[in-house]
């Protein structure tokens, strides 16, 4: 059976969004996984400090997260510069299953999400990045949004399922039809890529998950898109600038 750690970091600022984040691993119909939380940036850089932190992240997290889950989690804290791609990296090196799970805080995340890759990823060894769809919302969702075959109108990309579609789409339309918080991939893929893209929209304006993913297919490895619509992106939360 395919091992599976998931992935989440946050900042110390946006520590209130781990109530909300445990409740959707809690939420998982499929428990066979790790837990990586990274605490980026928490308090000061160095190491008293960061022990420190680790205690009291942990401590944060043990009072929403299911004992089952709480089991098998690890917190890291982890200081830089606020670069996306430093962070993912960093979870890459420490990571010790055979796949990596992305896992925003502030998204919402299908019951279902973890069961179906897991499963898809058991029968399909070969494929070395595996997304799902996702469309994004304000405020709160319609409840039909919640449901695994909703589709929002007008919605682009439905098709660009398999890895033929996935690579037209994102190197021939130069269009993402990949959103990181669902996608799973091997960690030494993204080593073997020199790690993920330290692209930032706010800095180049060009997003690190759409360089990385062009830099991977063209690369040569494997991709596929789950056609259930697995997670909902929260887009007035501004990269969860605010809570």
């Amino acid at each position: 059976m395919t091992k599976i750690t998931v992935v989440s970091y946050c900042h110390e600022a946006h520590q209130e969004w781990i109530e909300f984040w445990a409740k959707q691993i809690n939420a998982q119909t499929f428990r066979d996984f790790d837990i990586l939380f990274i605490a980026h940036n928490w308090g000061e850089e160095g190491h008293a400090q960061v022990m420190l932190n680790s205690h009291s992240v942990r401590h944060a997290v043990h009072k929403h997260l299911d004992d089952d889950l709480y089991t098998r989690l690890l917190v890291q804290s982890y200081w830089s510069d606020p670069v996306i791609g430093d962070v993912i990296d960093f979870g890459c090196e420490t990571v010790e299953t055979d796949y990596f799970a992305h896992w925003d805080v502030d998204d919402i995340i299908h019951p279902e999400r973890l069961a179906l890759q897991s499963t898809f990823l058991d029968a399909n060894p070969n494929i070395d990045f595996l997304g799902t769809r996702m469309v994004g919302f304000n405020g709160d969702p319609a409840p039909e949004m919640l449901e695994l075959d909703y589709i929002q109108p007008d919605e682009p990309n439905l098709n660009a399922i398999d890895h033929d579609a996935i690579k037209h789409c994102i190197l021939n339309k130069n269009q993402n039809c990949l959103g990181h918080t669902t996608m799973i991939y091997r960690p030494e893929a993204m080593q073997a890529l020199g790690g993920f893209s330290r692209s930032d929209v706010k800095t180049d304006g060009k997003s690190p998950d759409f360089e990385t993913w062009k830099k991977a297919l063209m690369a040569g490895y494997q991709f596929y898109r789950l056609p259930e619509l697995c997670a909902l992106w929260r887009l007035d939360s501004s990269s969860i600038r605010t809570v």
